[in-house]
């Protein structure tokens, strides 16, 4: 905020100068004190000038709404939010504005993947001004290891990433074991994010209760990975936020909040988030709306569960003077409910404006210029290289090391011999260099060709019984510069398009939120068991989730830390 922007605000308090909105009679949730009353608001510019009953700010040009029999309470804050899966930043705030979602604090793993500082530093500028308003995690490693990594995060870059003024936290931080071990260049790294005041997004996911105190001293500050109260409770005590999550991958908020039964307290700091949540599944249910739902559904008193959502992460992220609540000096955020029973507004108030009303957005939400943004080939996919049959063979061997899904994301380790039911499995560099072949159980029954740039590494995963199939729908990827692709019978039956980095549509969450129930469709009728297909895929390379997966260097044993059956370099012919 600006100096001229503070004494226009206690000109406005004053009654000595014309508030640009005013919501007058309306009853507000006050998150401060748990208090309901009668106020109006009044907003200059982007802030809020002005809460009470005097009416001495309404000028001329005011615009005044009426919201007589309505509940005002904040613009919903998410703590937590990967913003680029399968859509745009800009797509995603699109849908989730007018259903009450202000804020968010972002991941930036794909864009440090494909364009290192540049690439954030742009979609950082460009989504400066969006009506929702986007704060960002730096990622201080990559989601899975390869040998170039020191090249692509180098710690300079993260700490003059930690200077942009809309980032706030290092994270998210998987390797946990490796902080619980005290390495040093991940220390280093955490280190950078309190040199700045800022915080230290933490993924404890299988971590026992005794090996908590090691990460809260390592610098973990959050944690969003608990799926028992009993998880949760274990953070809390060490001093760690704990952010509860309800998402299309882990639906665990119902139970995560019998943590409160324990510790009541708890309610004071914990924060709900949607985390990494697939559109068909925030176009069904909402966003930062419907884990408030949850939680009245649950038994959680109203007041608590509006702070989780609004005051929580506000203060979690030192942002509190700022947002979190109703009060002057802060960002003009205000959802109108018709009740508290029913957390979707009917009116959005975002930045100062009127951003929503009944669901329909009322302002533009810029997109980001990813042509600038995705700036190399190799971002971009545009490669010559093309997959051949050949590519999907496994060496000769009596037994291999088959990944067996357990869920949708978790893996068992088998050694044996090919079974009938597997799936030829690969890793294929996105350049085309090399490739790690294995073999996949428990993904489908019937199944050709399958092959998706939606992965953790940014390479491209395919799947498949068929290898001319698993070829055809690799190279119809790269045709399309990125997307997944389902091929059966030597034809395409069904695909997605992601030409932006190979994980982003250019489509409004909508539309790729019904080409999403589509695949889930055509993978439940070959055989896939499991709720969310994206995400199995998307993890398949992720080597900091056990068992075994699929990795730059091999088939790798988590657990063990290990190459089972190494990659091996693929032939230069075109």
């Amino acid at each position: 905020m600006t100096l001229g922007e503070r004494r226009r605000l206690t000109a406005v308090a004053r009654g000595a100068a014309s508030a640009d909105l005013y919501l007058r009679g309306g009853t507000l949730l006050n998150v401060y004190t748990g208090e309901l009353y009668p106020a109006n608001v009044a907003v200059a510019g982007e802030w809020i000038a002005y809460v009470g009953l005097r009416e001495d700010m309404v000028g001329p040009r005011t615009r005044v709404v009426d919201v007589r029999g309505r509940v005002l309470v904040p613009g919903y804050v998410d703590p937590h939010v990967h913003p680029a899966h399968v859509v745009t930043p800009s797509a995603l705030a699109r849908f989730v504005l007018p259903r009450g979602t202000t804020t968010v604090v972002a991941d930036t793993l794909q864009l440090w993947e494909l364009g290192g500082l540049r690439a954030f530093r742009r979609t950082a500028d460009a989504l400066a001004r969006a009506p929702l308003k986007f704060f960002w995690m730096i990622r201080p490693h990559a989601q899975s290891r390869s040998r170039d990594e020191a090249r692509r995060f180098p710690l300079d870059a993260l700490r003059r990433a930690l200077a942009h003024p809309w980032a706030l936290a290092v994270g998210e931080v998987t390797r946990w074991p490796d902080a619980w071990r005290g390495a040093p260049d991940l220390l280093r790294r955490l280190a950078a994010a309190a040199a700045r005041g800022g915080r230290v997004e933490g993924h404890t996911a299988g971590a026992a209760a005794e090996k908590v105190p090691a990460l809260a001293a390592a610098g973990f500050t959050s944690d969003h990975e608990p799926i028992t109260a009993e998880e949760v409770l274990a953070r809390a005590r060490q001093g760690i936020a704990v952010m509860l999550r309800e998402s299309s991958l882990r639906r665990d908020l119902a139970g995560l909040l019998d943590a409160l039964k324990e510790a009541p307290a708890l309610a004071a700091r914990a924060m709900l988030t949607a985390d990494g949540a697939m559109p068909a599944f925030v176009r069904a249910h909402g966003f930062v709306d419907h884990l408030i739902r949850v939680a009245l559904e649950r038994g959680v008193p109203p007041v608590d569960a509006y702070r989780m959502a609004t005051l929580n992460p506000a203060t979690y992220c030192g942002l509190d003077g700022r947002l979190g609540g109703i009060a002057p000096g802060r960002w003009g955020d205000v959802c109108v409910l018709r009740d508290l029973a029913e957390p979707c507004p009917e009116l959005v108030v975002a930045r100062g404006r009127l951003a929503a009303r009944a669901g329909r957005l009322l302002v533009r939400v810029p997109e980001v210029p990813w042509a600038r943004v995705f700036a190399t080939a190799r971002a971009r996919l545009a490669v010559r290289w093309r997959a051949r049959p050949e590519d999907f063979a496994l060496p000769p061997r009596a037994r291999y090391p088959v990944i067996r899904l357990v869920s949708a994301v978790i893996t068992r380790l088998e050694e044996r011999p090919p079974g009938p039911d597997d799936l030829l499995a690969a890793l294929l560099d996105r350049e085309g260099r090399w490739v790690t072949n294995g073999l996949v159980a428990g993904f489908a029954t019937a199944l050709d060709g399958l092959a998706s740039t939606l992965t953790t590494d940014f390479n491209i995963v395919a799947l498949g019984r068929a290898p001319a199939a698993m070829a055809q729908a690799v190279n119809r990827v790269l045709a399309l510069h990125g997307g997944i692709v389902l091929v059966e019978g030597g034809r395409v039956v069904w695909e997605l398009a992601l030409p932006l980095g190979g994980v982003m549509a250019r489509a409004p969450l909508e539309s790729a939120a019904a080409a999403e129930e589509r695949l889930q469709q055509a993978l439940a009728a070959r055989g896939h068991p499991y709720h969310d297909p994206l995400f199995t895929l998307f993890f398949l390379a992720a080597d900091f989730l056990p068992s075994a997966r699929l990795t730059p260097r091999g088939v790798w044993d988590v657990k063990r830390a290990r190459v089972l059956l190494p990659a091996r370099r693929r032939p230069r012919a075109a």
